[in-house]
Order: C-alpha cells, then structure tokens, then sequence
C-alpha cells in the first residue's frame, strides 16, 4: 500500500463536536497512522468555503483516499462524495468516521469521548485504505408504465403519469374500469353521488392520448428489470367490435341465457351477451364464452342477429400482448372476507342477510331493485342490524382492522333512514375506528340525524344469527358480559377487507411477497409504503393495504410521483455500483444463494455450474456474500478485507480500555 496516501479531515461542526472531544489531540492521532499525509481540523466541512477548502486540499497532497470525521454518512456522504468527484477522485475512495452521534453526542466525558474517537478514526482509516475504485455505470430506460388494475389507485396513477412522451398502459381483468367504488351510490364522507364524481375521471381515461386500456385483460408473464420492463398480458376475446359497439343494448335484450350476474354481487341475473351494470365504462357489451350457447355447441346467432350495428364478432379470439415498459404499478384492490367460513352468522343459509358490497348494489339505482330497499319477499324492512368487524380483529380469521367499516356503515345508516325514515336501525359494534379528520364529525352527525342505536358488543366474534320464524335473530353478548338478541328483517356484515384472490398468483410473476391476508408487502412499512422489493414494481391502493378512497387515490398518486421521478424520458438511469461480485474459481454450484437473493438478481449458468449476479438488479443487500459457504461472493465495498480491517482496528482500542 505504499501509493496509498490518505487525507483525514475532521470537522468541528459548530459546538457539537467541538466542545465534546479534543480535536487537536484528535488530529496528532491521526497524523501518525500509517498511509495519513495530512490531518487537518476545520470549522465546518460541509459548508460552501469547507467544501472548496476540502477540494483543494485533495489536489494539493494528491490524496488517493480521504477519511471525513464529521456527522453521520446519512447526512453528508453524498455531499462529500460530490466533492471527491470534483477534485478528480473516484467517490467510493471515501470513508466517513462518524464522531457526532457516536462520540460527541453520547459520552459526556471529554476524555473517553476522545478516546472512542480515536478508535473510530483508525478503523475508517484502515479500512479506506483497501477501497476500490467503483464505477457507476447508467442504461436506457423506457419511460412508459404497465398500471394493473383500473380501480381508482390504478385510474389515480395512471392520470398521474400519462404526460408528454409518457405512456401507460392500463391493465384491467374486468369488460369495465373503475373497480368496486364505480358500483357504489354514495361516497363517504360529503355523501356526493358516486357516478357523478367518478365518471369525469373514467372518461378522462378512457379518452386519454397517452393511456391505452387493455380491458379483459391478465398479466402473464414478466420479464426484465427496473427501466426495462416486458409484461406480457393475454386480452380475452370481447367478441364485440369495439369502434362500432355503442351500448344500446339490443343484444342483450334476445339473448336466451341468464346468469348469475358477478356485478350485483349475485343478487340478480345476467344474460351470457351484457353490459356489467348500467353506467358502466367502457359502454360496450361483452360475450361470455363460459355460459354462451354457441361455445356449449349450440348453434344461436340470436344477438349478432340483433345487433344494428354488426358488432359482435364470433370469430374473435384471445390475444397475447408484450408491454414494454420501465416500470409497474400493482393497483389490483380488494376482496371482502368469505363470511361462508364464518357459520355462525348464518350468511348464504338466512334470508336478508347481506355483506356491504350487497348492500352497496341494493341501495344503489342501478341496481337489481333500482334502488329500492327492500327484503326477498318483497316487502319494506322494519328493523335493519349494521354488523361491525365481521371476520376481522380475531386471531381465528383476520387480525387486521380494515379502518374502513365503521364510516361506511354510518353512511348505511344514512342510506335507510332516506328511503325508510320509519325504521329501527341498530349498530352492533366492539370499539369504533373513525381515523382522519372527517370520519368523527360524519359519524356524530349521521347518529344524531338517523337516531341510530349502537350498542357496544364484548369482542367481534360475540355475534350469532339464527333463523326466528323466517326472520334473522341476533344474538350478542354486550360489553357489560350479558347475552341478549334482536330480531330484525334485514342484517348489513361490514366483512374484513382482504388481498383479491388472484393477489397470489400475480405475486409469484413479480416475484412479491404476500402478508397474510393476501395484501402485497410493501418495502418498508414506513418510509416506502408504494415500494416493493423489486425495484421499478410499486403497490398502490388496497393492493397494498384496507384503505379508503382518499388514501387509494393518494398512493396511487404516490406510486406515479416515485416513477416520474427516476424514470425521466430521454434519460439514463443509474446503476447500483455497490453490487455483489461472483469468484468463479471459488463457486461451488451448490445454489443456495438463488433461493435467498430479495432481487433475484443471481443467475446460475448451467453450462459452467457457478453463480452469477445480474447487477441491473442487484441492489448490493450483502445476503449471498454473508451466506455463501465457500466465499466465493463479495459485496462490492463491503469486501470482508474492508470489513476485516474495520473490525480489527476497532477490537484493538476495545481490548487497551479493557486493560486500562
């Protein structure tokens, strides 16, 4: 190491370090470390003149490594860096010793503060010494997006991201777009008229220049990295042509099958020729292949015959798509808990028992009763039970409360009370989750207005339904530990929001892990909740999460804003230069380290036996290097030499304050 030439500079920091540790004995310490030309102190390094000063000093001495005593990496490393870079010196030739929040911040006493300053100093100094120059290197990128799911994260994200030179492509499994709150009446918490807020936005997609919708359509495969993305997507046959198709429906009106309609959550019928739902967009029919008669071998031409504009197309066929793209939104929303596994609240068994998103379908004019809320038979409900945290907030289902419920059954509460302002409406609830600024003063004055009897139940599961002369008896034990029941004629489950079922599937394509209700798992909780761990895929919406509107359209325009900020049109994307590196003389073959890789950025070459990295996508985490058996992986900056000599200087100041 005898070219090595190492500066030390060590940054007063106003007072911090200043009055905390003894800087000029600091600064003889570390003039006598070996490969240390230079050992200056300064006021403050990371200010305009401190910079320059720092400059300066690197060509002078034509230093070839440089240690900083300052502040944490976290604040200034990068600062530093550009500095290094200016003064001609690969930036990876930097150590920063951090003694502010090790030393000066956290041991009152000067001397020992010093002492333990020292330590520092000299194991940033030995280990500097082994640094490699690194090379940053950047490729082309495609600025256009894959969005999958058009409810309103997805719809949010893509009119996010849909800007010059920008191109999204929409990705949605239903004939129409706008998810489950396309479906809904009214819209917590100013109670507007769902259609009347949303269909602005439906329409801005659906006529967009930059944004195609690929409706009917599933992911399939996924190929490539952050920057340099091929989704490729299978487009089911509509069997209607979309430029002539205009939604009138005469179709639908001839076709000689019905269905159990999926749109009203099964509480009607559907023809095998149909529009989801009245207001649906796109405003184009669908042929259903799985109840269709010609494809059950039967020969009906009834609604190509019907049609006036000769739009259905029998001869239509899938088709298998590749999007290019650079990066991914997951926008894939929710399912509601299965209250079938659930018996004791009797639903699918007890007549007038309805989870919320039926209920949603009954209230809403475009529903299967137009609106009018009323029971099985026919007649108008007396008394309605509203059902809190079924099937969640229990370890035997879902732990999770989904934050949600409380508001929109309030809303409920609101929507009976307008079309029966006679009946009894009761709320059995274990403890009330009104986060945000609006849900409170809703929930106040909605009891107040509708005269909505709560009554507070010991734990979520302390409900049963049984049958009582037709009619479903609630029986519940109350917080004071006492069993009592209500008979009713119409019972409202606000059931546990869960990940959709494809969730899995979808997860195992890019590589996402699920938690355990079938929610993506974002890369950190916190500070990264749209990020997964695969770099260029984020989560936005209840694919990530039970949320409402608000917070939904929020991440989904979160997820974009990440996107356009790293993925600029016409520009490089930089390249992690701190990658893990492969020695393939020592490789063994035994593949453990592909099972483990977060990124699955390692590759086995069959034909040579060895590991590689693909270093597009390593994000340099260090966990093949820690567990490769042979160490046949290094972590490029993070090398066991760097981290070795590290270690042993640290140990040798530990093991002279032992012995002192």
């Amino acid at each position: 190491m005898s070219t090595v030439r190492i500066g030390v500079f060590i940054c007063e920091c106003g007072p911090n370090i200043k009055n905390a540790v003894d800087l000029d004995g600091l600064s003889r310490f570390a003039r006598g470390l070996d490969n240390v030309v230079v050992a200056e102190r300064f006021a403050l390094l990371c200010s305009l003149e401190g910079k320059d000063t720092l400059a300066k000093e690197i060509q002078r001495h034509r230093l070839t490594r440089v240690v900083i005593a300052a502040c944490s990496p976290k604040e200034h490393e990068h600062t530093f860096k550009q500095v290094m870079a200016q003064a001609g010196l690969n930036s990876f030739l930097l150590q920063i010793a951090n003694i502010r929040e090790q030393c000066a911040w956290v041991i009152s006493d000067k001397t020992r503060a010093t002492q333990k300053a020292q330590a520092i100093l000299e194991a940033a100094v030995n280990r500097v010494a082994r640094h490699e120059p690194l090379e940053i290197r950047e490729i082309a990128c495609l600025p256009d997006v894959v969005v999958v799911g058009a409810g309103m994260a997805g719809i949010s994200a893509a009119l996010t991201l849909a800007q010059k030179d920008r191109k999204v492509h929409l990705v949605e499994k239903a004939p129409c777009i706008g998810g489950k709150v396309a479906r809904y009446e009214d819209l917590f918490p100013n109670l507007e008229c769902a259609s009347c807020v949303l269909d602005p936005l439906l329409d801005a997609v659906l006529h967009h220049p930059n944004i195609q919708l690929w409706t009917l359509s599933e992911v399939k495969n996924v190929l490539g990295y952050f920057g340099n993305y091929t989704v490729e997507i299978i487009t089911k046959a509509r069997h209607v042509d979309l430029q002539t198709c205009i939604g009138c429906g005469a179709c639908v009106e001839v076709c000689p099958v019905s269905v159990q309609n999926e749109y009203n959550e099964g509480l009607d019928t559907r023809k095998a020729v149909y529009l989801p739902y009245p207001g649906a967009l796109p405003n184009l029919a669908a042929i259903d292949e799985t109840h269709c008669l010609r494809w059950q071998s039967q020969d009906c031409e009834s609604c190509q015959q019907a049609c006036p504009f000769g739009s259905i197309d029998y001869q239509e066929t899938d088709r298998n798509m590749s999007l290019k793209a650079g990066a991914v939104v997951i926008a894939t929303g929710f399912d509601l808990f299965d209250v079938t596994k659930a018996p004791q609240y009797g639903y699918g068994k007890i007549d007038n028992i309805y989870t919320a998103l039926e209920f949603e379908r009954l209230v809403n004019a475009n529903g299967p009763t137009q609106g009018k809320l009323i029971l099985k038979d026919g007649r108008v409900p007396e008394s309605i039970v509203l059902i809190h945290c079924v099937g969640s907030r229990t370890p035997r289902y879902h732990q999770h409360c989904s934050g949600v419920c409380c508001s929109y059954l309030f809303k409920f509460a609101h929507q009976i009370r307008k079309k029966i302002p006679d009946a009894t409406i009761t709320s059995l609830y274990t403890d009330m989750c009104l986060p945000g600024k609006e849900a409170q003063p809703f929930s106040d004055k909605i009891a107040q207005k509708t005269g909505l009897k709560k009554i507070r139940i010991k734990d979520p599961a302390a409900v049963t339904i049984t049958q009582d002369h037709g009619r479903p008896r609630v029986t519940y034990t109350d917080a004071c530990d006492a069993s009592k029941s209500v008979v009713a004629d119409m019972v409202v489950l606000a059931p546990a929001i869960t990940g959709t079922k494809d969730a899995s599937s979808l997860g195992t394509l890019f590589d996402i892990p699920l938690g355990g209700s079938g929610f993506f798992v974002e890369e950190q909780t916190s500070l990264a909740p749209v990020s997964t761990p695969i770099e260029g895929v984020f989560v936005a919406g209840c694919a990530q999460g039970p949320k409402e509107i608000q917070a939904a359209v929020s991440q989904g325009q979160a997820a974009a804003g990440k996107i356009l900020s790293q993925l600029v049109p016409g520009q490089k994307r930089a390249l992690e230069a701190m990658t893990a590196a492969v020695d393939t003389e020592l490789c063994s073959g035994c593949k453990i380290c592909l099972g483990l890789c977060p990124y699955k950025a390692i590759v086995f070459d069959d034909t040579q036996q060895v590991a590689g990295i693909e270093e597009v996508l390593c994000r340099g985490c260090g966990i093949c290097a820690a567990t490769c058996p042979s160490g046949a992986i290094s972590a490029r900056h993070f090398t066991d030499a760097q981290l070795g000599a590290e270690i042993e200087s640290l140990a040798r100041h530990t093991g002279r304050e032992n012995r002192s």
